[in-house]
């Protein structure tokens, strides 16, 4: 499963990247009734802008591409990360949520204010939600997966 950084990386980028879309889809649709083809719409409008909501299905697949490609980067920029730091590999749970909420950050404060998305509120109740699915879905799965890879690579 783990033979090269590179298969390490895209497996888990599916994983997490499907955990975290999955749970954004499931807290969209609990909050507020939002469909999962708007969400993605939602996440095209960053490059589209508000034409992605009238853009149907096919807004909506480049939504989720957008949402892999960035999913791709947090990942791989973390196995880069995690194979040179020890104290990374030794306090899994605590760089689980660390890199959560650094992607939360980069994420809200950074690219999304940058982007052509809805400008929107920042509301502590849906702030505290998006960390914690980015700590359960993009953090967890990252820690243990690359720690899986840095002991089948120590073993080679």
């Amino acid at each position: 499963m783990f033979r090269t950084r590179t298969n390490s990386i895209i497996i888990t980028t599916l994983v997490a990247g499907s955990l975290d879309i999955l749970l954004a889809f499931l807290n969209a649709w609990l909050s507020n009734a939002v469909t999962p083809t708007r969400v993605l719409q939602y996440i095209a409008s960053g490059y589209f802008g508000s034409e992605a909501f009238a853009g149907g299905p096919r807004m909506a697949g480049w939504g989720l591409l957008f949402h892999y490609l960035v999913a791709f980067s947090f990942t791989t920029a973390f196995f880069f990360l995690f194979a040179k730091n020890i104290f990374l590999a030794r306090h899994k749970v605590l760089t689980a949520i660390g890199y959560g909420l650094l992607i939360w950050i980069v994420m809200n404060l950074l690219v999304l204010p940058m982007s052509r998305v809805p400008a929107s509120k920042m509301e502590p109740v849906a702030m505290i939600k998006g960390m914690i699915i980015l700590i359960v879905a993009m953090g967890l799965p990252l820690v243990f997966f690359s720690a899986m890879y840095r002991k089948k690579s120590s073993k080679s």
